[in-house]
């Protein structure tokens, strides 16, 4: 599926927040590069295919709710930080080992609902009681149905003991565009 090599990257980043944001970037590219893969579109129109025309606020909850029962949490090496392409998630899914940690989870979504049209934005955030880089990363989607308002939606799939829209208490945080 999708590009011939999906890979992972191994990364040494910076130290402290520089780190965090260095992340950020890099997955920032890599989902509007990924978005355009005709395999990846595919499978995000299979994802929403039940869902009713012009329901984005359940397009988005849907995506969330594959990439949670999908993919279990698996931490990167000590010392780096390990970003899978989502190309390579997928084939791993559909091959029933999907496995990574929240940076992953949050750029499959993120690519995901690019492919659909939505505009996530990624969500690092610092836990209480805890200082320095941020130590979570997750999507926030704002969307709307129709002429309604725009919604807040937290898409965290890490969470597996609670529903798409649950967010987890935390001291700090900072929404970033995808």
């Amino acid at each position: 599926m999708g590009s011939p090599n999906p890979k992972s990257q191994l990364m040494h980043l910076r130290e402290g927040m520089q780190g965090n944001f260095d992340t950020v970037r890099f997955m920032r590219r890599v989902a509007h590069e990924s978005a355009g893969d005709p395999a990846v579109q595919r499978l995000a129109r299979l994802i929403v295919n039940q869902v009713p025309s012009h329901q984005y606020l359940e397009e988005s909850r849907a995506i969330g709710e594959w990439v949670q029962s999908h993919m279990r949490y698996a931490m990167d090496p000590t010392g780096y930080e390990q970003l899978q392409e989502p190309q390579l998630m997928i084939c791993d899914i559909e091959q029933g080992i999907g496995a990574g940690d929240c940076d992953d989870m949050a750029l499959l979504t993120a690519t995901l609902l690019l492919c659909l049209g939505h505009n996530p934005c990624f969500r690092v955030v610092r836990y209480t009681g805890r200082t320095g880089p941020f130590s979570h990363i997750y999507v926030v989607d704002y969307t709307r149905n129709g002429d309604a308002e725009p919604e807040r939606l937290v898409i965290d799939c890490i969470i597996k003991d609670q529903p798409i829209g649950y967010e987890v208490p935390h001291a700090s945080g900072q929404e970033l565009e995808v």
